[in-house]
């Protein structure tokens, strides 16, 4: 179905009130009749980590609940093994992190901001790691990030810009056949972002509004990416119940090479609404989406439908739902699930045309939650990754139509801030036209505690143990079984006093060199010491 749409059409509808064992490998035989199904299938991911350093800023979030129960439709990736998890950073506090690692591993981490203000905030983040690795696997991470925020009778406005850098090789091939020069395996990411921000959700109108203007520019070695998006979200009573509308206009300029351009853009309408009837509260919305790119012209439209009812009044709620999402594929976000990606890659979106979900959130007493949940969706066009077939084991997108059931448990336990444990365990089962669902987990349990001990030494550990996956080469006759992986990282820090502090973490207890990707495996056990000045 082709759309037309007008200038005027456009502005009208933007303007619309708006997630222990020993690695081995096993030849499997591909001709095995496998039909696993499909649900919230997670996956496992090296570096480089691309995320954003999150500074503690203004609460500038837009405070209008987001009804529609978030199920998440596609992989969220988990940071273990690595040495990226960044140090917690102090509230109110400007400091310098300063540590070192084996790997030949330099920390740099700088906090600079304003201190405490309720009506303003300012700041800037810096944050360098490096290491030299083994058998290639050397990496590189620069972030910078310019943040700001005002708050002015009841209306927020900030902002935020940065430059992230991340460098790393192709280690991934048989470095006793091959010597390959660094020039020829490296790969630089380039992300250069921003945003500007604005609501009025602490004001006294009725109708609650926020604005933003998202950019990205990324780039990677021979291919590079423009986004810019436009939104807002409106929200209000209506009779005993709350209307919320989301609408947003997003475009993406991808350059393949100097020849061939790609250009998509999306016009998104998101309204919903919720009431309460007697003890059930419901919430029924659409998702709709228009498409217009060089290779289709088509909307997209999904229902979306939620009803909760307390078992127990506000401490025992069970929850079933009717979903649908679209994943707005580029290359930016490719490269973030798989840094090991050939160059030259097609670029599809996913669809869940359904997601179905049912579970239980609860409270046993004021320090432990628990939940149990489980759902059933169709993912179009899921990304499942292969090795190609040259020496450097990059990988290639085979997009597959996959069904995904997945059931999930978990708990958490918080004692003031004296004590936290959390735990979870996910269960995928897929339903995929290939042999396997290449890559991903047939389970994850994901386990971390901190304590603090008389205010001044902080110990915690984070424990992750992700099931086999299979890996694949293009055109191979069998893949190949990657056992469970058990991950276990230790932390621990100590405030000598107000100004000089001390840390440790010490990652991969266990010591293997298992294989997050196919072909790529991780460092054995490392670990980064430093010193900590607050001023």
């Amino acid at each position: 179905m082709k759309f037309v749409l007008s200038l005027k059409a456009f502005v009208f509808l933007l303007c619309i009130p708006q997630i222990l064992f020993s690695q081995s490998e096993e030849k499997v035989d591909v001709y095995t009749k496998y039909k696993p199904v499909l649900s919230d299938a997670r996956r496992v991911e090296t570096q480089p980590d691309i995320q954003h350093p999150e500074p503690k800023t203004l609460n500038l979030k837009y405070s209008f609940t987001d009804f529609r129960y978030n199920v998440s439709p596609n992989f969220t990736p988990i940071t273990a093994q690595n040495y990226k998890a960044k140090p917690t950073i102090p509230e109110n506090s400007n400091f310098l992190k300063v540590g070192f690692g084996n790997y030949t591993t330099p920390l740099l981490l700088l906090n600079l901001h304003n201190k405490y203000n309720k009506n303003y905030s300012y700041g800037l983040n810096a944050f360098h790691l490096s290491s030299e690795g083994k058998n290639q696997n050397s990496f590189i991470n620069d972030e910078i990030l310019l943040y700001g925020a005002r708050s002015l009778n009841g209306n927020n406005i900030g902002g935020k810009a940065g430059f992230n850098r991340y460098g790393y090789n192709y280690y991934g091939y048989n470095h006793e056949k091959y010597n390959f020069k660094t020039d020829s395996i490296n790969q630089v990411l380039i992300d250069i972002f921003a945003n500007v921000h604005f609501d009025n959700s602490n004001s006294a109108k009725k109708v609650k509004t926020a604005f933003d203007i998202d950019f990205y520019s990324f780039s990677a070695k021979k291919i590079s990416e423009l986004n810019y998006r436009i939104s807002n979200t409106t929200g209000f009573k209506v009779a005993n119940g709350d209307f919320l509308i989301k609408t947003a206009y997003e475009g993406f300029t991808t350059d393949i090479d100097s020849i061939n351009k790609f250009v998509r853009n999306y016009v998104d309408i998101n309204p919903s609404y919720k009431f309460k009837y007697k003890e059930v509260y419901i919430t029924a919305g659409a998702f709709l989406s228009l498409i217009f790119d060089s290779t289709e012209s088509s909307p997209v439209l999904y229902p979306q439908f939620n009803l909760d009812y307390f078992l127990v009044p506000e401490k025992t709620k069970a929850y079933v739902g009717l979903n649908g999402f679209m994943n707005k594929s580029s290359i930016k976000y490719q490269y973030i699930q798989n840094p090991y990606l050939k160059e030259f890659f097609e670029i599809k979106n996913s669809y869940s045309p359904y997601i179905i979900y049912g579970g239980i959130k609860g409270k046993l007493s004021s320090t432990f939650d628990y939940c149990l949940e489980i759902s059933q969706q169709a993912i179009m066009n899921m990304p499942l990754y292969m090795s190609d077939t040259f020496p450097l084991n990059k990988f290639v997108i085979k997009y597959d139509d996959v069904g995904l059931f997945k059931f999930k448990t978990g708990m958490s336990y918080k004692k003031f801030e004296k004590i936290k444990i959390q735990s979870d365990f996910t269960y995928f089962k897929y339903n995929t036209n290939e042999a396997y669902a290449f890559q991903m987990p047939d389970f994850e349990w994901n386990t971390s505690f901190s304590t603090l001990i008389k205010s001044k030494f902080t110990l915690g550990a984070n424990i992750f143990v992700i099931g086999k996956r299979y890996g694949k080469a293009i055109g191979a006759w069998q893949s190949t079984e990657l056992s469970p992986i058990a991950d276990i990282n230790i932390n621990a820090s100590y405030m000598h006093n107000k100004k000089l502090g001390f840390f440790i973490n010490l990652n991969n207890l266990t010591n293997k060199d298992y294989q997050l990707w196919y072909n790529y495996p991780v460092y054995k056990i490392n670990g980064i010491a430093g010193v900590t000045f607050v001023f």
